[in-house]
């Protein structure tokens, strides 16, 4: 039999129409009695729909169609991808998984069959439970007329009855509508607006593989069946299906407080946890596969991160007794043990560390674990002020004063060490440099010029030392405004560089060698802004 005498009214696919649909629709123009007439041709039937065995019959089917093989091939998913059996190459290009496949499907929506003209492939993928346009649910059986889909029609619907549903699915949400849509858009190019839905930049740019594996990593985290790359998903019933989809809308929309919510349907509370094991191993093997395959899923590996900063923050609103992945060092948080890798320091160090305030945690429950999680932020905060930390020798070169007085001015609280024996039980004195600037900083910015040679603040202890001054108390003074603290030398280093005036410390002392509090109100009252260091 030659192609014309089988198929005298020859038609192109349209778009994104599916194989089986396009047998239907050429059966129609032609008035043929069943469209498995033309499969039989062949030697193909409907009661055996085994991919391998259509993929070898295409050619001859295509010849009696009258089409170019390569238009035939893209009606249906039944190419192989690079000689792996599980993949198939899908209209657009793309490969997936054919698990990602419910082919050949009886569902339709029989609006869209009736408005359009033909029977969508979108509708083969099998997450697409709805139908992107109207909202409703694809069915392959009216309740009406009781009649049941059937492939070998010749009709795009499959009934006659005029009380198609028209509104949407009530079941579903907004959320699982726009995922939907999103899968449209990416599969048959349509142009669904998505704004409303606030899905993340990064799952809109995304590949139509890429929602695929994403819906399918976040619905199987959340629930016992199915696996990301779809193989278990010919186990799970359409029902729960939809509750997957509906779930991976949920954490995709309104990013990425969605997400963070999604987080919250996974933490269980201690005391739950023996029931609840399986929300800390899905949660954790869902941290774990978006942290080592970045590349296949960035978005919820985005997700993660912005969850992982709240908590760093302490802003997230499921933090306390959550069971979380143990992050080892990322962005956000960082194990005890790394951080203590990192900054070349003992358990009993990074505990001194914690105490003091120098390095900020989070505690988290791992079952009947608990764990402290450095935040990165103040990891980087210490590591930086490790490289800037001096020793007691230094510091009181850099003041120009001896090792007692510099001791007397951390007792009185003029300057503050990092570490200490008295502070944290370090062993070892440790003072930031750049603290120590800005101390001398200060005083520099309050130190008077004066036209009256003043004396050097250590020629001033010196000569009053035993009527009871000291750098300690000179400092008081001089914060308080009994005393006005001059510039002596530009170039000295430390306390070198200031004076005071000779004739101010003159008045202050009485005859009887003690500091006298009679004369005080001859000196001039000014705050001068000294701070402690």
């Amino acid at each position: 039999m030659n192609r014309s005498e089988a198929v005298p009214i020859i038609s192109s696919p349209i778009k994104d129409e599916s194989l089986i649909g396009y047998l239907i629709r050429i059966a129609g123009l032609n008035a043929y009695e069943s469209s498995a007439w033309l499969l039989r041709h062949v030697g193909l039937s409907y009661a055996k729909t085994k991919a391998s065995t259509w993929r070898s019959k295409l050619p001859e089917l295509a010849s009696i169609l009258g089409q170019p093989l390569e238009a035939i091939s893209n009606l249906a998913p039944l190419n192989t991808f690079e000689g792996n059996h599980s993949k198939v190459t899908l209209l657009n290009g793309e490969a997936v998984s054919r698990y990602f496949l419910k082919w050949p499907t009886k569902a339709i929506c029989s609006l869209c069959a009736r408005e359009n003209g033909y029977l969508s492939s979108l509708w083969d993928l099998r997450f697409v439970t709805h139908c992107p346009r109207h909202g409703c649910k694809l069915r392959d059986a009216c309740s009406e007329c009781g009649k049941v889909v059937r492939f070998y029609r010749t009709s795009v619907d499959f009934c006659e009855c005029l009380s198609v549903k028209v509104g949407g699915d009530s079941s579903i949400s907004e959320a699982h509508i726009g995922l939907l849509r999103l899968l449209s858009n990416k599969y048959s190019g349509t142009k669904f607006d998505l704004a409303r839905y606030g899905f993340p930049e990064l799952i809109q740019r995304a590949s139509c593989r890429e929602v695929l594996e994403t819906i399918a990593l976040l619905g199987t985290s959340l629930h016992r069946e199915g696996d990301p790359d779809g193989r278990g998903y010919l186990r799970v019933t359409e029902a729960n299906t939809i509750i997957h989809v509906s779930d991976a809308a949920g954490a995709l929309a309104n990013w990425p407080e969605g997400f963070i919510r999604f987080i919250g349907k996974m933490i269980a509370p201690t005391d739950w946890y023996l029931e609840n094991e399986f929300f800390a191993f899905g949660l954790e093997r869902l941290y774990r596969t978006c942290s080592t395959q970045k590349e296949r899923f960035p978005t919820v590996y985005e997700g993660f991160e912005a969850y992982l900063r709240l908590v760093s923050e302490g802003r997230a609103p499921y933090v306390n007794n959550i069971v979380v992945p143990s992050p080892g060092r990322h962005q956000w948080l960082v194990s005890s043990s790394d951080a203590r890798s990192w900054l070349k320091v003992s358990r009993a160090g990074i505990d001194r560390l914690i105490r003091k305030g120098l390095l900020k945690t989070i505690t988290i429950r791992r079952g009947r674990r608990v764990d402290r999680l450095v935040t990165h932020e103040s990891l980087e905060a210490y590591n930086d002020l490790k490289k800037r930390l001096i020793g007691i020798g230094a510091a009181a070169y850099m003041l120009s004063i001896s090792l007692y007085t510099l001791k007397e001015l951390v007792r009185a609280g003029f300057v503050t060490p990092v570490h200490s024996p008295d502070l944290d039980g370090n062993h070892c004195w440790r003072f930031d440099q750049k603290v120590l600037e800005g101390f001398l900083y200060e005083l520099e910015v309050h130190a008077e010029i004066s036209k009256i040679r003043p004396v050097q603040l250590i020629a001033a202890v010196k000569k009053y030392n035993k009527q009871g001054l000291s750098y300690v108390r000179l400092l008081e003074m001089i914060r308080e405004g009994e005393v006005e603290l001059l510039m002596y030398s530009q170039t000295e280093r430390g306390f070198l560089k200031f004076g005071v005036d000779p004739e101010v410390l003159h008045k202050l002392f009485n005859d009887e060698g003690g500091l006298g509090r009679a004369n005080l109100t001859t000196v001039r009252q000014r705050g001068t802004g000294l701070v402690n260091g």
